[in-house]
């Protein structure tokens, strides 16, 4: 009985489906087509019963019709023919089929023919191409990515690095599997890094930490390594971790350490050698001006001595605040009285300059608790540095208010001020913008600016009309 021949309710149950069935002769024309048919192909029925296959199906692969013969050979074996190709609807649209085929055979069990199954599997083999080039994509940013990727099983143990991992840790994936990666490690930071990285797997949770590791051949590595879970359905399947090759980093860093420490051996060590005879020579100063002898060149010596003496403290001062090594006792203060005390300090200097001080507080001000020495310091350098550059009957205030910050002092006075340009400047070590006369080294505001910084405020120039000001926030 030929295909077509079959009961009424096959038939229909051939219909009612929506895949394609179609079913050949041996000479491959088409002898059956199905309701799928039509709506996969866009003919119907009456359209191509008859004609051959490559007609009507129009496969892109030109060697379909080439592979007949083959095809035949096999189904006439009773194999059963899967694959997919590239055809034309009807209507021009190219679509994608994946198709099973086996043969029927007549009553006297000669091949008859075959009948196919075709499934149109456009969207799904889109979709597969597009996975697939994501994946191409994200393999390919892993592999060029300047940092090391890895990825970590529940348990944290590694199943996959890529090529940068394999470079910063000098072991591939075969030798860290489990905890052979932990052999890379240096020594000194093994245990460590071990431990809490295996506590994190253990937590599920995010991990960091900046280590080194050895390489056979003694090479470091300094990494700064993080890792995070990775959930699916809000279940740890493993974790995603990344290192990052900070070697020029640290060595820089270490690099500026050693040199600060030994600019800070040196600085203490000139210090010292430069203050013993500095005070010998102060010492014989004030002896010979007790005997009243050459009173005018001695007064000279004994002002060197002191501008000496000053200099050697601020150096000094500004090695220890910026390195860290110098402490700030904090207590309670009264900042009026502070105030009032380094105007004191400095009216003879100022009646002999002819420039007024002035001490104005606000009444009020919140309580601060910080080091009295070094904000004296700090005012004393600002009002030391006013009075260099204010003219005759010039006014230098110190004031004192109630900012957004805490409370607010400030340094003002009526000399040429700063230049617009400079007032980012004025901080940096050794350097002046202000005309006039340089009577230091350029170290005090620089010191000024680490001693407040080391109270947790914050200091600033301002330029205006008739004056300059500095003014420091320091936390109530």
């Amino acid at each position: 009985m030929e295909i077509r021949e079959r009961p009424p309710f096959q038939a229909q149950l051939l219909d009612i489906t929506h895949e394609a069935v179609i079913a050949f002769d041996v000479e491959e024309r088409i002898v059956y087509w199905n309701r799928g048919a039509e709506e996969t192909y866009g003919w119907t029925a009456a359209e191509v019963l008859g004609k051959p296959a490559d007609e009507i199906l129009r496969p892109l692969d030109r060697h379909w019709r080439s592979r007949a013969d083959e095809r035949i050979d096999r189904l006439r074996n009773q194999e059963t023919l899967r694959d997919w190709y590239s055809v034309q609807r009807r209507d021009g649209v190219t679509i994608e089929v994946e198709y099973s085929a086996r043969a029927w055979f007549d009553e006297e069990g000669r091949l008859a023919g075959y009948v196919a199954v075709h499934r149109d599997v456009t969207e799904r083999r889109r979709a597969e191409r597009a996975v697939r080039e994501r994946e191409a994509r994200l393999a390919a940013l892993i592999e060029a990515s300047p940092l090391g990727i890895d990825i970590m099983d529940r348990e944290g143990n590694p199943v996959f690095y890529n090529r940068k991992c394999v470079e910063l840790h000098g072991i591939g994936i075969g030798e860290a599997f489990g905890t052979g990666w932990e052999r890379a490690v240096h020594p000194e930071d093994r245990e460590r890094v071990a431990t809490s990285w295996y506590e994190a797997a253990k937590a599920e949770r995010a991990w960091s930490d900046v280590y080194r590791f050895q390489h056979r051949d003694g090479t470091i590595v300094w990494v700064s390594g993080r890792a995070a879970p990775i959930e699916v359905d809000g279940v740890t399947v493993g974790f995603v971790g990344t290192l990052e090759d900070i070697t020029a980093e640290r060595e820089a860093r270490e690099r500026a350490e050693r040199a600060t420490r030994m600019r800070d051996r040196m600085l203490a060590a000139v210090a010292h050698d430069l203050r013993n005879p500095l005070n010998t020579i102060r010492l014989t100063v004030q002896a010979l001006l007790a005997t009243g002898t050459n009173e005018r060149e001695l007064r000279v010596i004994e002002r060197s001595a002191a501008t000496m003496d000053h200099l050697i403290r601020d150096l000094l001062d500004v090695s220890k605040l910026e390195s860290g090594y110098a402490t700030v006792e904090r207590q309670a203060l009264d900042l009026s009285a502070l105030c009032r005390e380094t105007i004191e300090l400095f009216e003879p200097e100022a009646h002999e300059r002819g420039v007024a001080l002035a001490c104005e507080m606000a009444p009020g001000l919140a309580q601060v608790r910080g080091d009295s020495h070094r904000l004296a310091q700090v005012l004393s350098n600002l009002l030391g540095n006013a009075l260099a550059f204010t003219p005759r009957n010039g006014r230098v205030t110190i004031r004192g208010e109630m900012g957004e910050a805490g409370v607010r002092l400030s340094v003002e006075d009526t000399g040429p001020g700063f230049r617009a340009e400079d007032v980012e400047r004025v901080f940096e070590p050794f350097w002046s913008g202000r005309t006039g006369d340089r009577t230091g080294a350029g170290l005090g505001l620089s010191i000024c600016r680490a001693i407040v910084e080391a109270h947790g405020g914050r200091i600033w120039a301002e330029a205006h009309a008739g004056g300059g000001a500095i003014r420091f926030d320091l936390p109530a």
